[in-house]
């Protein structure tokens, strides 16, 4: 999906993954864990991303393993940041780097996986 870099898309994309997840009977932890990923990974988007448009796509295979992918258009390097604790920002790639089974960027695209347990495949 592609949408206009706007941050109540954030909420809906993240909303949109979880139902897809709950229709399949992902376990509702396994769930929380890929909304945040898909809440920290469109923020960066949206927030930093250049472009006109912001791409996401969630895909969930066989073997139990959810891609997040989001593409801001932008050429960028991402960074783990470990900001001081009265800092109000600069967590999302910590926690997607704490939760997330593997993680990286590939020109303007960053995407993670994560695992959450086998089922049938299912795409957005």
């Amino acid at each position: 999906m592609s949408f206009k870099p706007h941050a109540r898309r954030v909420e809906h994309t993240r909303r949109m993954a979880g139902a897809l997840l709950r229709q399949d009977d992902v376990a509702g932890e396994a769930v929380e864990t890929v909304q945040l990923l898909v809440s920290e990974i469109v923020t960066n988007a949206v927030v930093h991303g250049s472009g006109d448009r912001v791409r996401f796509s969630l895909s969930y295979d066989q073997c139990g393993t959810v891609r997040i992918e989001v593409d801001d258009r932008t050429p960028a390097h991402v960074a783990v940041r470990h900001p001081r604790p009265d800092e109000e920002s600069g967590r999302g790639m910590f926690l997607v780097d704490a939760l997330a089974r593997s993680w990286g960027r590939r020109g303007t695209r960053t995407w993670c996986t994560v695992s959450v347990g086998p089922s049938q495949e299912v795409s957005a």
